[in-house]
């Protein structure tokens, strides 16, 4: 399905998710570049938001792949298209290389701003969580964001995505409470900015930004 932006993407999803509506829900967003429809949901649900930061590390046996992510705390989250069993063949001959690409991979993260400056995580608890993105072909940052949220304990926690994969709906049919989406991608998948007429015209900055200071109407 194709959108006039991602604000109104926002809009969209935000008619399919009345019973989420001045709850306290939070919505975890999955990819900044999804931050605009992000935003727009937000402001209708009267939603917190807290945006995923995390560093990728490349499977330095298949550079077309990532093969997991270091997260803020310097957790390794393995990439769950990846078996348990496979991790360890490539870690069997590359071990050291994937050291260093995690030790650069947390390094990078504390270079980076923090996204979320004045979250207190401690807030997933007793919440209705909304895992969000505008176009989600993979169900990596799925299992990220699982990996935050399993030492707390939410009251609920559900997908919510415009256009999604099959392996992130069965992601989300696995290991969330429910899934609302507008379309499925059967086939041909495209960058996500195709699927939208109108460009993303703010920076990550602004997006970040406006993001944190959007929660304060209700705060």
């Amino acid at each position: 399905m194709f959108y006039p932006s991602r604000q109104a993407l926002g809009d969209q999803l935000a008619a399919k998710m009345a019973q989420f509506k001045d709850n306290d829900s939070i919505i975890f967003c999955l990819k900044k570049s999804s931050l605009l429809s992000c935003i727009e949901l937000a402001a209708h649900l009267h939603a917190y938001i807290y945006i995923l930061q995390y560093s990728e590390v490349p499977d330095p046996f298949d550079i077309t792949r990532s093969l997991g992510a270091v997260t803020q705390k310097g957790e390794f989250v393995l990439n769950p298209s990846i078996s348990q069993g496979e991790y360890e063949y490539i870690t069997g001959d590359f071990m050291s290389v994937i050291e260093e690409k995690k030790r650069e991979a947390f390094s990078e993260i504390n270079g980076e701003r923090n996204p979320n400056p004045n979250f207190d995580l401690a807030a997933f608890n007793g919440r209705n969580i909304i895992l969000f993105a505008d176009v989600l072909q993979s169900a990596f940052q799925i299992q990220v964001a699982l990996n935050i949220l399993k030492a707390y304990k939410p009251n609920s926690i559900t997908g919510v995505v415009g256009n999604l994969t099959t392996e992130v709906s069965d992601k989300f049919l696995i290991d969330t409470d429910g899934c609302i989406f507008m379309d499925v991608l059967h086939s041909t998948f495209f960058e996500d900015s195709h699927y939208f007429d109108q460009p993303d015209n703010y920076t990550e900055e602004e997006k970040i930004n406006m993001a944190n200071n959007i929660s304060l109407y209700w705060a």
